[in-house]
């Protein structure tokens, strides 16, 4: 990304580059008397089984400075001067950026202030790019080019070290005013939480990264069984060669090997894309890999994870995620950082069991505080949602409904202020409204508030 400046933002910050070991032990002691930095990174993941650090960006209050990587050897020293110091680290979506951090010391840095999680409590859509961002709150208007710079290649053009520092050059002044945006709308205590949980998460090792491949959902144990042996064959072949993971074996055909699930080579050779180059050679070791799988005792396979029944009726799942959607718009909170349907399927289940388990993603911390029982309301009938103004850029909106309409509905008869059009079965385990006999109400529809 890049960006140029607009006529009335000027930045006269001078330009430190550091290739050399000298400079660069100077530049780690420096940053552990420093307060904050903003820290982006250029880097190649496409050639090689981890990806190739070739650059690095710093932003100060006083100066800006861009880091050779290739003659220096290491700059595990400079990953130590951030996590050990007090220095707080500014990024934009920068998990991947501070994976090599957490590769060089084992952890992420304790202050971490991520503008575009910050921008997705205030109003902007989750994930955001950092043109639009600044766009929004800077009034800096971003533009690209080098967008296909090789960044291995030296020396690099002026117009590419431009190019990588624009990066995090205005950083420092968006943090400052997404946290002004944070605090006068009472979210800095839920940013700070969701930054926590994160890049806690950054720290920590995924030990079943096999199941987020697409197309195992619906697998039997000894599918996936046989896909788990099978990644961890093509994990171990591609850093053996520092290839792309890809470049072993492709997605597709690991999970149709998996689904097919045998060991015999002729069946493995049959299956289309396993004779091309740099892939039947392969086929005798998946082949063992396949059987060793099936021969290992069937308690030692890895289990299955169950969505919720929510998966079999699609129309509960958009009925659900509208609500959420129009929820988050009217609070100012990008959905996309609230959660998806993944999480709504969580959620329900967890709601369908008694609330049985650890709580799910959107029934914890400041996700819990701003959806409240509003799902709760609608599942129970208590709560609707409904178009309010068509020409409104949020026509939706969440609705109480009186006592007299709920106990009537739960009698499936007509109701008095309106009538149920159409009207699906319960779904299995949720519990309807209790009805008593009451007298009559004249309450009126009530608009609901986030808590």
């Amino acid at each position: 990304m890049s960006s140029e400046q607009i006529p009335d933002y000027e930045d006269h910050r001078p330009v430190r580059r550091v290739g050399a070991v000298h400079d660069f032990e100077l530049l780690c002691k420096d940053i552990r008397h420093r307060s904050r930095l903003a820290i982006d990174t250029e880097f190649i993941a496409e050639d090689s089984y981890q990806p190739n650090l070739c650059l690095i960006q710093i932003a100060f209050d006083d100066e800006l400075v861009v880091i050779d990587p290739s003659p220096l050897g290491s700059v595990r020293r400079f990953w130590e001067a951030i996590v050990e110091g007090n220095v707080e680290t500014i990024v934009h979506a920068g998990r991947v950026d501070l994976q090599f951090c957490r590769e060089a010391t084992g952890r992420c840095p304790d202050r971490i202030f991520d503008v575009q999680i910050a921008a997705g409590f205030t109003g902007q859509d989750y994930p955001a790019g950092l043109a639009n961002i600044l766009q929004r709150y800077l009034h800096i208007n971003v533009t690209k080019h080098e967008t296909r710079t090789d960044w291995r290649r030296r020396p690099l053009s002026d117009r590419q070290i431009e190019y990588a520092l624009n990066d995090v050059r205005y950083l420092l002044a968006l943090r400052d005013r997404l946290e002004v945006e944070l605090k006068t709308l009472g979210r800095y205590e839920w940013f700070v939480e969701e930054v926590y949980r994160q890049y806690t998460e950054c720290q920590s090792d995924d030990t079943e990264p096999w199941r987020r491949l697409a197309g195992c959902a619906g697998f039997s144990r000894r599918e996936l069984a046989i896909l788990k042996e099978l990644w961890h064959w093509r994990e171990e072949e591609a850093a053996r060669r520092n290839l792309p993971s890809r470049r072993i074996l492709r997605d597709d055909l690991l999970i149709e090997l998996a689904r097919r699930g045998s060991g015999d080579p002729k069946r493995i050779y049959a299956l289309r894309g396993m004779t091309g180059r740099g892939v039947q050679h392969h086929v005798p070791e998946i082949a063992a890999r396949i059987q060793r799988a099936l021969n290992t005792p069937r308690e030692t396979w890895p289990e299955l994870i169950t969505r919720s029944g929510m998966s079999q009726s699609p129309i509960l799942g958009q009925f659900l995620y509208a609500a959420l959607a129009s929820l988050c718009r009217k609070e100012r909170i990008a959905v996309g950082l609230v959660g998806g349907t993944n999480d709504l399927r969580d959620w329900f289940s967890y709601y369908l069991s008694g609330r049985e388990g650890p709580p799910p993603l959107l029934a914890r911390g400041w996700r819990a505080a701003l959806i409240g029982n509003t799902l709760e309301q609608l599942l129970s009938g208590t709560a609707a949602l409904r178009i309010h103004n068509c020409l409104n850029e949020n026509p939706l909106e969440l609705v109480k409904l009186p006592s007299t309409i709920a106990e009537e509905t739960c009698h499936n008869s007509p109701a008095r202020q309106g009538e149920v059009f159409w009207s699906d079965s319960p779904c299995p385990g949720i519990s309807e409204p209790r009805c008593e006999e009451s007298p009559e109400s004249d309450q009126s529809e009530e608009t609901l508030e986030a808590p």
